[in-house]
């Protein structure tokens, strides 16, 4: 049933109304919550109680606090203030209160209950009256109503109806309910509660209870600050019942988190970044009319269950908009599902006549009573299922976008959390996450991250790494490097963190249309070259006055903006520091999380043990000599390792078989001469002079090179310009110089096999004075070349050349008829040098070069 903003009973009427009514019966954890709560909370007393209700997600947290206050606290004409940090949270304690109401004693004869925040679908704050017996309202709208500056127009201070309501419970007495109570240690919300002039202040004998999953903080400062809010129980706690036990009596289901890529690609400017990142507000309508019009998305979505249909059963949708719930609808009806879709009146634009006209008033009703009796599969919705509304039997819940709220996120989630004993269907809930590939880290809600915390100081393996933050960074770089040909390098180490802080930081939206106050748990990454620089700016965040200034949980950008880039400019260098453009986000983080704990201490950080393993750099050099198969079979293998984090850092096998084909050509692109290219470099230098320490050519003396070597390497031949890099005859290393007569054109692989020594191509006589004792073959030589019939031919021309440290090889012939090959030099080699090695040269081309040969035969060129 749709609820209006305001809502008064006549209990009498609506007891008469429905005589066979049947209140919803309470589990066991639930009565003996009753229980608990019956005995710390004396509301005949004047002694004022507080504590804190623990119950897991889907175990009746509502349900259970709303029963207890209509058995035991309206009937005393006590007035209620609900709070809750978002006002997707007042719906779900409105309705219940609603279809409650006449289960209240029958001494109580109405009921007035009014919900507040500054959404459009709620009522305004000055609309509060004193006949009010519950008040449902946004914690930031009780903050901004209880203690205003306004005037009227004679300069008189105005007070606010909200505060005409707290007054009038002195005398009636007051009975204050906090939802998502482990929010209360925030800055605004502390103060509201036991300020100096907060509730606590204003009405001595008031009670407070909150209601959370997460009872506790893993930092002392949050835990104390829960300590003093909340002061009955053990340790604040009046009664607590266990996830684990919930599951194991059937009473919730264990969620089964799946997440689905859409392949929606969703450009990120810096405006829609600040909202996001900065300022915490969730995705902006223009956003989310976008994604909920994309048909080629919903149609996914539609056939994602279809594929799946046996096994997600009994399903609800949650979409944006009232046209992308009907498309969905129509799409599955079209595949032989049940399914129909609700949605209120305002979603479905009250602009449009079309829109009102498919919204009938009994519509809704109708559908979801279609939905319970199992006459449909699936159930689309706006938001609708997110107020805690009766609906049995779900075994999947959709999710069609990602949301930086975890309140909204905990809200949709729920609806499937039911174990059999309370409506369920199984003892797994599947929760279908869809998500887009978003071109910049945007801190999403993870709702595994509403689980009890492991070990702060060494999570586990993996899971709760910020392993999103590591790859969405790799990532950018390795698209940044792809699409500049190689100019930018990647320097893992760089980009690589060693370790990262986590902060907890709640913020307040304050929008028209968003009133909320959330807690969002994010990370700063820290670098090699940063770590020093974040420890110094952390050591000097200690000034009160500032402190003070930043604990509160709204703070308008343009008001941090000058102070942050004072900080850069004192601790930071804002161009190698600034990496992924997160620096002044970072520091905001940094300073808001010291600011609001209550001991002022920086933010536990924890080190990136595992780094080694994934250091692309190092790994690379142990690959240098694979072939391109065998780096294709590395990563396939590294891939499908138990345990390892590949596929999370880089999504697919082939963004790091090119992540490693990178740095291996960053490696030989970088190297000190050893065999490796010479980076490009700008400077004017005659070719004929050699600099003095200069070992970089310039453009116009890498192309002089490779015109005069014929744009071909000068060791086996080929002219593939991708593999073609200038190389140092004498190595730099050894003290050769950078001018045009100590060049040559050398392709990659030949260049890597060179390595450290001094051989000149351009000479077609060895200068070595004895023959080597091996041909240098190495176990991965890679084989690749731009034709494959030219492989053999190529390979064995870089193996003799090689091995006589010249241009030796004058060609290299293929006799058809014979299946011979011959190799012919050029004078003043001496054939006999390699016809030693000639099985062993024969069995490298038959085996590693595929080729059917019977014969090596080598002579001089006459």
């Amino acid at each position: 049933m749709e609820y209006k903003e305001y809502e008064s009973f006549n209990l009498e009427q609506l007891r008469k109304k429905d005589t066979h009514f049947s209140p919803k019966p309470p589990f066991q954890h639930q009565v003996e919550a009753f229980k608990k709560l019956s005995s710390t909370f004396k509301v005949d007393s004047k002694e004022p109680r507080s504590g804190l209700l623990v119950l897991p997600t889907g175990a009746g947290k509502t349900f259970t606090a709303v029963k207890w206050s209509c058995d035991h606290v309206i009937p005393k004409n006590i007035k209620i203030l609900w709070l809750a940090p978002s006002f997707y949270l007042l719906d779900q304690a409105f309705s219940t209160f609603c279809e409650n109401a006449r289960d209240i004693s029958h001494s109580k004869k109405t009921l007035n209950l009014r919900r507040v925040s500054s959404n459009p679908s709620h009522a305004n704050a000055s609309s509060i009256k004193i006949t009010d017996d519950i008040v449902i309202m946004t914690i930031q709208t009780a903050i901004s109503n209880l203690h205003p500056n306004n005037q009227d127009g004679s300069g008189n201070k105005v007070e606010t109806a909200f505060r005409k309501f707290i007054e009038d419970s002195k005398e009636t007495g007051l009975f204050v309910i906090v939802d998502e109570a482990h929010h209360s240690p925030a800055y605004g919300c502390r103060n509201l509660l036991i300020g100096e002039k907060g509730l606590r202040e204003l009405v001595p004998n008031s009670n407070i209870l909150g209601l959370t999953a997460t009872p506790t903080y893993t930092d002392k400062a949050r835990r104390g600050w829960l300590r003093k809010i909340f002061e009955d129980g053990d340790n604040g706690v009046i009664y607590q019942a266990d996830k684990e036990t919930l599951i194991t009596q059937d009473i919730l289901a264990r969620p089964n988190y799946i997440e689905v890529s859409t392949g929606t690609e969703m450009e990120v400017d810096d405006k829609l970044y600040d909202r996001l990142v900065k300022q915490h507000k969730d995705l902006p309508e223009s956003i989310i009319e976008i994604l909920a019009k994309d048909k080629h998305r919903n149609n996914f979505i539609v056939n994602s269950y279809v594929s799946k249909k046996d096994t997600y059963g009994k399903t609800i949708i949650f979409a944006d908009r009232w046209f992308q719930c009907e498309h969905i609808k129509n799409k599955l009806v079209e595949k032989g599902i049940k399914a129909d879709a609700i949605y209120s009146r305002i979603d479905a634009d009250p602009g449009s006549a079309d829109a009102r006209n498919k919204r009938k008033s009994d519509d809704n009703k109708r559908i979801l009573d279609d939905f319970k009796s199992n006459k449909l599969d699936v159930l689309i919705n706006v938001r609708m299922l997110t107020e805690g509304v009766d609906v049995p039997n779900v075994q999947t819940v959709f999710i069609t976008r990602q949301t930086t709220s975890s309140i909204l996120m905990t809200q949709m989630i729920g609806r499937a959390l039911r174990g059999k004993k309370a409506g369920g269907s199984s003892d797994e809930a599947n929760v279908i996450l869809f998500f887009d590939d978003w071109k910049r880290l945007i801190d999403w809600v993870n709702p595994v991250d509403g689980d009890p915390e492991p070990d702060p100081v060494k999570p586990d393996k993996g899971e709760n790494y910020p392993l999103e933050y590591i790859s969405i960074r790799l990532i950018e770089e390795l698209s940044k490097s792809i699409e500049n040909n190689e100019v930018h390098p990647i320097e893992y180490k760089k980009i690589f963190p060693i370790g990262w802080y986590k902060t907890v930081i709640v913020y307040a939206d304050s929008d028209n249309n968003n009133d909320s106050m959330e807690a969002f748990t994010e990370f700063v990454m820290v670098y090699e070259h940063t770590q020093s620089r974040f420890e110094a700016f952390i050591s000097s965040i200690t000034d009160p006055k500032l402190l003070d200034e930043w604990s509160k949980e709204y703070l308008d950008d343009k008001w941090m903006q000058p102070q942050v880039e004072e900080w850069i400019d004192n601790y930071f260098n804002d161009e190698t520091d600034d990496i992924g453009r997160r620096l002044n986000s970072d520091l905001i983080k940094i300073v808001r999380h010291i600011a609001q704990d209550d001991l002022h201490s920086k933010p536990p950080y924890h080190s990136f043990e595992e780094r080694e393993i994934y250091d692309l750099d190092k790994i690379a050099h142990e690959l240098i000599n694979f072939s391109n198969p065998e780096l294709n079979n590395y990563v396939k293998q590294e891939f499908s390792k138990a345990g390892m984090l590949w596929e999370t850092f880089y999504k697919t096998p082939n963004r790091l078989l090119t992540a490693l084909q990178l740095v291996i050509n960053k490696i030989m692109t970088d190297g000190d001469g050893d065999g490796n290219e010479i980076p490009k470099h700008n400077k004017s230098t005659s070719t004929s002079t050699p600099p003095e320490d200069d070992r970089y050519p310039t453009e116009e003396e890498r192309e002089q090179v490779k015109n005069r070597d014929g744009y071909a390497c000068l060791c086996c031949g080929v002219k593939a310009e991708g593999k073609l890099q200038i190389d140092h005859i004498k190595p730099f290393s050894m003290g050769g110089k950078t001018f045009v007569e100590n060049l040559q054109t050398l392709c990659v692989i030949c260049n890597r096999r060179k390595g450290r020594n001094e051989i000149d191509f351009r000479q077609n006589k060895t200068k070595l004075s004895r023959p080597k004792t091996d041909l240098g073959i190495p176990k991965n030589l890679d084989l690749s070349f731009t034709l494959e019939s030219e492989k053999a031919t190529r390979t064995l021309t870089r193996i003799v050349n090689l091995f006589y440290h010249c241009k030796a090889v004058y060609k290299v012939d293929w006799e058809v008829y014979t299946y011979t090959y011959n190799i012919y030099l050029y004078p003043n080699n001496k054939p006999e040098w390699l016809l030693k090695h000639k099985a062993e040269l024969l069995k490298f081309v038959q085996e590693k070069l595929g080729r059917q040969a019977y014969k090596i035969e080598v002579t001089t060129k006459k």
